[in-house]
């Protein structure tokens, strides 16, 4: 499907692109979908197109023999992919629909020829790839210094603020994830991940659907979510 320069309204480094710089890009971008739970592409492949996510929910995460970490959740407006275009090292994880998904595609190929013919795109693209750095930088402090509940909290209040819809009772949010999956998000299992769930619960925080999680309390939540081990 064609790609118009108006799909890049919701990625900010994009969209501050210069006019004819987004042309170009428009001019050899597609528009691909994807089922729930197919990978736009895998860990271990060769470098992997750029994605600018139109709709739907995707997840990174990263395999080592049978353990997984889900290193992020990306919403519309998030880029994600081709971190490994300028060495042509491998894909260093997973990225997989949470959700049917839709997102303006470029090729390495097609990529590499645009950031070779466009400064400001090269310059757009190192930010994007230094924020996914940062990103990580930031998860990797809070497996080591926070305890399961602060990085639970902390999950809940990200998805708060950046895709939470105002309810009568507070802010809700889709599901999205099992608890299996949010115990690889903050790097625990299923059970423990159920016990902090009840605890939120008990004191009023949250209160979860098959469907959603109403939070309750955002400002306890990020207080707890602040906190770091002792």
């Amino acid at each position: 499907m064609m790609v118009s320069v108006e799909l890049f309204s919701r990625c900010q480094p994009i969209a501050g692109l210069s006019p004819r710089t987004q042309r170009c890009i428009a001019e050899k971008a597609t528009l691909i979908e994807y089922a729930q739970g197919n990978n736009l592409y895998v860990q271990g492949d060769p470098p992997s197109a750029l994605y600018l996510l139109q709709s739907g929910h995707v997840k990174l995460h990263r395999q080592s023999r049978d353990r997984c970490q889900i290193l992020a959740l990306l919403a519309p407006g998030d880029c994600l992919g081709a971190e490994s275009l300028p060495t042509g090292a491998m894909s260093p994880y997973t990225a997989t629909a949470l959700t049917p998904v839709s997102a303006v595609t470029l090729p390495p190929d097609i990529l590499q020829s645009l950031l070779d013919e466009h400064p400001d795109f090269q310059e757009a693209f190192l930010r994007l790839i230094t924020e996914r750095l940062k990103q990580f930088v930031s998860l990797v402090h809070d497996l080591a210094f926070r305890d399961v509940t602060s990085r639970l909290a902390m999950v809940l209040v990200a998805r708060a603020e950046v895709e939470g819809t105002v309810h009568d009772e507070g802010i809700l949010v889709d599901r999205l994830l099992s608890q299996q999956e949010y115990g690889e998000m903050v790097g625990t299992v299923r059970e423990v991940v159920y016990r902090s769930f009840k605890r939120f619960e008990d004191r009023g925080l949250v209160r979860l659907t098959r469907d959603s999680i109403l939070i309750r309390d955002l400002e306890a939540l990020r207080a707890i979510a602040l906190l770091e081990a002792r």
